[in-house]
């Protein structure tokens, strides 16, 4: 059977403190709906995405730790469908679900994660209409940690989120080091979650620019193969480029980023996220060498990983 743990909220408004205690009543909530059966854990303070699922899953005692936002809900049959499809295949380490928009199910909100290749990622079928084409299980390089289940022994293996990510691609982080460990991620199309997006820090938030680009520089120095990463800031041109077009065309992200804030505070949040990675280049580089030396993948199985899951600058820069 799975554990579950319960990811503590973030910031509760946009580019709000770090540190702001839990204050959406989704705690007391769980303990008045299960009472002794939830063992729940209570922090002072705010730890983020990813040491918050950390203390979870230090708690926890099963095989799986089943990961669930608190602006997500799980069909009935979810973790079954997922436990069902694990069972003999001793090689998974990561399980994604079908996650589909909370209040339009017919809209895909992630089905495991694609990235490009300066360390960004983003939800593979984000937005897409739901026409039966992700119907099939199949191999994903991650999942969207929204609704992710994560084999015991491969924690064990490689250690939980990087709590120096705080928030945002950590999902994509702990995946891709299991996948260069060896494990492999599926994806599960009967277990199904519907999650309300961003509803915790806002989808256009100088909170989530922030840690997206600076976690995205996290991921670049300790994920990418050599050349890649020696490549990468053509990559970030390219979208930088393609992102601002989106910006002054009012398109994707970028231009719902810009009409709700400005286009100095878009500077603002890329100074910040580029002078706090900096600082960090030494650590992630100290993290990437001890990776490197716990993988158990070819180089060419690492490029193929990369080219297999690439999301195309162009999606990226101009979808919602």
């Amino acid at each position: 059977m799975s554990d579950l743990a319960l990811r503590p909220d973030l910031a509760g408004a946009r580019g709000g403190p770090r540190r702001q205690r839990l204050v959406d009543g989704s705690a007391d909530a769980a303990e008045k709906k299960w009472g002794s059966r939830l063992k729940l854990l209570r922090n002072a303070r705010n730890e983020g995405y990813a040491r918050g699922n950390n203390i979870g899953i230090a708690q926890a005692t099963g095989e799986w730790l089943f990961l669930l936002n608190n602006d997500a809900v799980l069909n009935p049959d979810a973790i079954e469908q997922l436990m069902t499809f694990a069972e003999g295949r001793t090689e998974v380490g990561m399980l994604a679900c079908r996650v589909v928009v909370y209040d339009h199910p017919n809209i895909i909100d992630s089905v495991g994660l694609v990235v490009y290749p300066d360390g960004v990622c983003r939800p593979r079928g984000w937005e897409e209409k739901d026409l039966g084409q992700y119907d099939t299980a199949e191999e994903v390089l991650c999942p969207c940690g929204s609704a992710s289940a994560w084999r015991r022994t491969m924690i064990d293996d490689i250690g939980g989120f990087d709590e120096s990510y705080f928030a945002y691609l950590e999902d994509m982080d702990l995946g891709m080091r299991g996948q260069l460990a060896g494990w492999k991620c599926w994806y599960v199309p009967g277990s199904i979650a519907r999650h309300a997006k961003s509803m915790t820090s806002g989808n256009y938030s100088t909170f989530k620019a922030y840690h997206v680009e600076r976690n995205r520089i996290y991921n670049a120095i300790k994920l990418l193969p050599r050349f890649i990463l020696f490549v990468s800031p053509l990559f970030s041109l390219n979208r930088y480029l393609l992102q601002f077009y989106a910006a002054w065309t009012h398109r994707g992200l970028s231009g719902k980023f810009v009409k709700e804030y400005s286009w100095a505070g878009l500077l603002v949040v890329m100074f910040r996220a580029y002078t706090a990675a900096l600082f960090r280049v030494p650590e992630m580089l100290m993290k990437r060498r001890k990776i490197s030396r716990a993988r158990r993948i070819s180089v060419a199985d690492w490029y193929r990983l990369i080219s297999r899951f690439k999301l195309d600058a162009i999606e990226l820069a101009l979808k919602f």
